[in-house]
């Protein structure tokens, strides 16, 4: 039975690797494309929210590969992280809620204003 665990360890970290080696080798020569990653869908300006979402998220993945690297086991998250990552997306969402929003209260407006100038 413990053969059996081995064997699959090192298989599940072989496809792992392989994933990763693949993502990377689209990434280097384009086949993913991350142009236009940071900005925004409607604007299309820099968005500070995707670039601190982008952050808050890479660094929590780093966190958890070094912890299994060096545990052997997926780590329970602590809770600082869980609210960091959490505010980190609720902060996104709640800038693209009201640029949204924004956006459409705009359009309605002018609608109206052009409706009353008849």
């Amino acid at each position: 039975m413990n053969t059996l665990f081995t064997v699959m360890r090192y298989e599940m970290f072989f496809v792992i690797l392989a994933l990763a080696l693949i993502v990377a080798y689209r990434l280097l020569t384009g086949r993913i494309k991350t142009t236009g990653l940071l900005q925004d869908k409607i604007t299309h300006e820099f968005s500070p929210g995707r670039l601190q979402m982008l952050i808050a998220t890479t660094l929590v993945a780093i966190y958890l590969v070094v912890e299994v690297l060096e545990t052997q086991k997926f780590p329970q998250l602590p809770q600082e992280f869980l609210m960091a990552l959490g505010g980190s997306h609720v902060l996104y969402l709640g800038g693209k809620s009201y640029g949204v929003l924004a956006r459409k209260l705009e359009l309605a407006a002018t609608r109206i204003a052009g409706r009353t100038n008849r």
